[in-house]
């Protein structure tokens, strides 16, 4: 998936003390799992040198797991958050993922929208109740039709499709 025009998807190579900083800015009023230690990979949306949007991808427990996704309110609706979670996408798959999740509020529209035109599903766990409006988990099963229905994305380089 090509990022919206102006706007680049990086991967954060190397994380700095500089970009630890403008990292902790940009989630300064919520809070985040602390990846250090796990396989993980951030990334971020950059128009210019302003971050306008950022997310990252772990593995724990066996699952890749998607966090993290937000854009900055003047950067909205410009496909960025979509070029966010297909490089997530694709860089999990690229390391043989088989499934992608990711938890959230049904309330946050948005984000939940955007998971679900990449064909994300809601999981719901028996006797557990999974009503509107509750943290929910979503999966998106990895297979050789998700890269025909979205042909911009291709597994991460070196890596062939499951």
């Amino acid at each position: 998936m090509k990022a919206p025009a102006g706007i680049t998807i990086r991967k954060i190579t190397r994380e700095s003390g500089e970009w630890k900083t403008r990292y902790a800015a940009f989630y300064a009023d919520c809070e985040l799992k602390d990846v250090a230690g796990l396989n993980h990979a951030f990334f971020a949306a950059y128009a210019g040198e302003e971050i306008a949007g950022h997310s990252v991808v772990y593995y724990e427990d066996g699952r890749w797991i998607m966090d993290g996704l937000r854009v900055k309110p003047e950067f909205r609706e410009k496909g960025i958050a979509k070029a966010l979670t297909a490089a997530r996408i694709r860089y999990a798959a690229g390391r043989g993922a088989k499934e992608v999740w990711y938890s959230c509020e049904d309330g946050n529209l948005v984000t939940t929208c955007c998971h679900l035109r990449f064909g994300f599903e809601k999981v719901c766990k028996k006797g557990r109740d999974c009503r509107t409006g509750a943290a929910n988990w979503y999966r998106l099963k990895i297979t050789p039709a998700l890269f025909v229905k979205f042909p911009g994305l291709k597994p991460a380089a070196g890596h062939s499709a499951p």
